[in-house]
């Protein structure tokens, strides 16, 4: 029976819900006690009360957690809590520093039950969900040499990468190719300084989340790469691109090489000695020339030998 609006608070009725699942609630958006207290505006001590089952929440308070928590109402009635997804594997050289934020971990959850579904409607038509269609490598490859294989194999010639209009329609052609190769790609926004993207591979099907929030679309485009790259280890899960983790240097050289290849680049700089202490104008040339962005440009051409130690940190 739905309530008069004239009827006081205070007589709405109280929801026999199962504490746990309040705190299962609680746990997979990553929020703390005190965090999450003040979020649906109460006192930690009443919603330890709640999450202990001391305390039974009113209807209209349990539609302010839903809303805050970003849960369907319906699940905070289950009678007990869903086991805890394992999160992904954390490559973040400042994981455990910052947990993860609800809206990353929104993110990860759609993603995951994406793959779910597709998991679901493969069973029943084999057919409509794409077969995933990539190499495999190990860590102790060349990612050079993985990189020029892996280009070969989609089969995209410089002169056509040039021949798109920008860094968006870039990305948009580069991200279609990604998913000839039987691998989902998703854009989803997520904080900026938290991760540049994320990876995951369930039951044969993968998947790649590029934070849209990144500053620029030739950082998008760098992220893609790297994180297929992630997809072909086998090693998939959250990053940010830095050069102390193993995997996501291995995963950031890749990336470079495939979108900027050796023979392409040396064409583009001409005859000069190296290593060679490039301009910020040569490099946003270059970046414009191969529609990515300055970022791999530089580490591309640190990491080619023809920039001296030190340079990608220069110039980022």
């Amino acid at each position: 029976m739905l309530l008069m609006e004239s009827q006081e608070p205070d007589t709405m009725p109280e929801i026999p819900v199962n504490g746990k699942v309040l705190e299962w609630a609680r746990e997979i958006r990553g929020l703390k006690i005190s965090d999450a207290a003040t979020l649906v505006g109460i006192s930690p001590d009443d919603l330890r009360d709640y999450e202990a089952g001391r305390k039974k929440p009113l209807v209209g308070f349990l539609r302010l957690m839903s809303d805050k928590y970003r849960i369907n109402f319906t699940s905070l009635l289950m009678p007990e809590p869903l086991p805890i997804e394992r999160p992904p594997a954390d490559h973040r050289m400042r994981r455990g520093e910052r947990p993860l934020s609800m809206d990353t971990l929104l993110a990860i959850e759609e993603v995951r039950e994406a793959l779910e579904a597709f998991e679901d409607i493969a069973d029943e038509a084999k057919r409509i969900v794409p077969t995933l269609n990539i190499g495999a490598v190990q860590l102790d490859d060349d990612p050079e040499a993985v990189a020029a294989r892996e280009r070969k194999r989609f089969g995209v010639r410089l002169e056509e990468q040039r021949a798109w209009r920008s860094l968006d329609h870039a990305r948009l052609q580069w991200r279609n190719r990604i998913e000839q190769r039987g691998v989902f790609t998703y854009m989803i926004p997520m904080p900026y300084d938290e991760l540049s993207g994320f990876s995951m591979l369930h039951q044969g099907l993968a998947a790649i989340c590029v934070n849209d929030r990144e500053p620029t679309e030739g950082a998008k485009v760098f992220t893609l790469f790297h994180e297929y790259c992630h997809v072909l280890l086998r090693q998939t899960g959250i990053s940010d691109e830095n050069n102390s983790n193993r995997v996501e240097k291995f995963c950031n050289e890749f990336a470079a090489s495939f979108l900027i290849p050796r023979n392409d680049l040396l064409e583009a700089i001409g005859d000069i000695e190296t290593p060679y202490e490039f301009s910020e104008a040569t490099v946003k040339r270059l970046a414009t020339r191969f529609r990515v962005s300055n970022a791999a440009t530089a580490l591309r051409l640190e990491k080619a030998g023809l920039a001296p130690t030190g340079f990608y940190a220069r110039r980022t």
